[in-house]
């Protein structure tokens, strides 16, 4: 199985890390624009009811958007990670790839729990009940999004790092 892996990444590698990194940048690049650009736009929207619906709206747009070049990075991911034979290579390299899985999982994990309490507000926010609909989305424009920013730049960082060796 081992030599499937290589010899595939050998013929398809620029392929792979192509993917992974496209699937990056736009998982966290669709995050950098709706924390940064949507969300202080969607501020000057004087009705707290439209902008509350118009923000739901937008979140579950890029989350399942964002989904799919997920589900790229972790194919992609080990697919580069078994092509490249990290574990046979130096044993710092693989402690690395260990960190940058880490990493993402944190991401991932972080990212389910944004999509369950964005729908959560989804259904509070029907009920009725705006004040709990929109303490929810602050909580997660506030800090799960910049966190997985800030996690998604560190596994930027370390990709470069095993890129670069």
């Amino acid at each position: 199985m081992r030599e499937f892996f290589i010899d595939f990444f050998t013929n398809y590698g620029r392929y792979i890390v192509f993917l992974h990194i496209i699937s990056a940048v736009i998982w966290i690049g669709g995050m950098i624009i709706v924390k940064f650009v949507v969300a202080p736009t969607m501020a000057h929207i004087q009705d707290p009811k439209l902008r509350l619906a118009k923000i739901l709206e937008i979140m579950q747009r890029l989350l399942n958007f964002a989904m799919i070049f997920m589900i790229l990075i972790a194919i992609t991911g080990a697919f580069m990670s078994l092509g490249l034979d990290f574990r046979h290579s130096l044993p710092s390299l693989y402690i690395l790839i260990h960190i940058k899985e880490a990493v993402w999982t944190l991401m991932a994990l972080n990212f389910i729990y944004i999509y369950r309490k964005r729908n959560a507000a989804q259904r509070q926010f029907l009920k009725g009940d705006v004040e709990s609909a929109t303490e929810s989305i602050f909580t997660i424009g506030s800090y799960l999004l910049p966190l997985n920013i800030l996690l998604g730049f560190v596994a930027i960082y370390f990709g470069v790092i095993l890129r670069g060796l």
